[in-house]
């Protein structure tokens, strides 16, 4: 299946999932000598997550999405793709803009969508090993207070 048909069919199947709030410090399991995703995580993959945090401010954003992470940062990518991007940082796939930058803001988002796992290079060729398939911001996706995002 291509990574198209598959985009498509997380997508639908994802509609009828309900969403588990997932938090970034429940991604790993420190270990004395690594980093282990923790069974949490594992147990999700495949589901609807909600994932709240910032998105990555980067010198070359990617295409067809963002690196989200749980404090705003600024990543100057220098020759060294996203070695600057904490491990937990998470790509979120934009189906809706493939092909594009997506707009960036500097407020917190709140996404959901399927938490994808594994090693997989994105359309600029960047790897990322956790993923959400973006299938809405959440409505509180600025904060109290703040006007939401539009829909991508």
């Amino acid at each position: 299946m291509d990574s198209s048909a598959l985009l498509i069919a997380l997508l639908w199947l994802g509609a009828w999932l309900p969403v588990q709030d997932l938090a970034f410090h429940e991604f790993f399991e420190p270990t004395p000598r690594e980093l282990r995703p923790s069974a949490r995580l594992l147990s999700l993959a495949g589901h609807r997550v909600r994932l709240v945090g910032f998105m990555v401010r980067s010198e070359e954003p990617p295409r067809g999405g963002f690196f989200l992470c749980r404090f705003p940062i600024v990543a100057a990518e220098g020759g060294g793709g996203t070695a600057d991007l904490p491990p937990e940082a998470a790509f979120i796939v934009v189906p809706s803009a493939r092909g594009r930058v997506f707009p960036y803001t500097a407020r917190p988002v709140a996404v959901e969508g399927i938490l994808d796992l594994g090693s997989r290079a994105d359309e600029d060729g960047q790897v990322s090993s956790i993923r959400v398939v973006l299938d809405r911001l959440s409505p509180d996706a600025a904060g109290p207070g703040q006007p939401a995002p539009s829909q991508p």
